[in-house]
C-alpha cells in the first residue's frame, strides 16, 4: 500500500485506523487488542500504524478525543436548534445525551474510565496538551452557549459537565470490581441525583 502523501489522506488515514480500533473493541477488550489486530483491520503494515499513532495509549485516547468531540458538536447543534430556557430543560438535555451515549456509545463508556489511568500514562505530553486546550476550548463555547439563558452560569456547566465525567469514571471503575454492576443504570441514576442537588442547591441560594 502507497504511503499517504497529502495531507488530505493523512488525514483520511488516521481516521480509518481510529474507524478500524473502534470497530474492533466494540466487539473486543481494549486490553487483549493489539495494534497489530488494528492494522489488519485497517488494511496497512504493522509499521506504518505507528507513524499515526506512536502508543496503543494514544491511538484510544485520540479515539475517545474524537468521541468527545463529536458529543459536544451534538449538543451545539440541540442548543442551535432550541435555547433551554431555564435549568429544567438544561437538565433535560443533559440526561438525554447521556442516555443517547449509554445506548448508542459504548465506544466512550469503555474509554472514559481508562482515561486518567492508562490511556494518558503512555502519550506524549505536548499531544496531551494540545488535546486537553483544544477540548477546554470546546468545553468552554458550549458552556457560554447553555449559559446564554441565565439559568446557569458558565461555571455551573462546567461543574455539571466535570461531574458527570467524574460519575461515568466511578461507575466503570465499580463495575470492573463489580461484574453484575448495571453500569448504564448506575451512571443514569447517580447523574440524575447529582443534577437534583445542583437544582436545591441553586434555590438554596436564591436563583433560578
Amino acid at each position: 500500500m502507497k504511503r499517504a502523501m497529502t495531507q488530505e489522506a493523512k488525514d483520511a488515514r488516521a481516521c480509518a485506523i481510529l474507524d478500524a480500533a473502534e470497530k474492533l473493541l466494540l466487539t473486543g477488550d481494549y486490553m487483549s487488542l493489539k495494534m497489530a489486530d488494528i492494522a489488519r483491520e485497517a488494511g496497512i503494515s504493522n509499521g506504518l500504524i505507528f507513524t499515526y499513532f506512536h502508543t496503543k495509549e494514544t491511538l484510544f485516547l485520540c479515539l475517545l478525543w474524537r468521541e468527545f468531540k463529536e458529543r459536544i458538536a451534538y449538543l451545539q447543534d440541540v442548543i442551535a436548534r432550541k435555547q433551554p430556557a431555564d435549568f429544567e430543560e438544561i437538565e433535560a438535555l443533559v440526561l438525554s445525551e447521556l442516555e443517547h451515549v449509554l445506548q448508542e456509545n459504548s465506544v466512550y463508556i469503555k474509554l472514559e474510565p481508562m482515561r486518567p489511568s492508562i490511556l494518558e500514562k503512555n502519550v506524549d505530553p505536548a499531544l496531551l496538551d494540545r488535546m486537553k486546550e483544544d477540548l477546554a476550548a470546546r468545553f468552554l463555547e458550549l458552556s457560554d452557549n447553555l449559559s446564554r439563558s441565565g439559568a446557569v452560569s458558565r461555571e455551573d456547566v462546567l461543574d455539571i459537565f466535570f461531574a458527570e465525567i467524574g460519575i461515568i469514571i466511578g461507575s466503570g471503575l465499580q463495575k470492573a470490581v463489580e461484574a453484575d454492576f448495571d453500569l448504564r443504570g448506575g451512571i443514569i441514576a447517580r447523574m440524575k441525583c447529582y443534577l437534583q442537588g445542583f437544582r436545591q442547591s441553586k434555590r438554596d441560594k436564591g436563583e433560578k
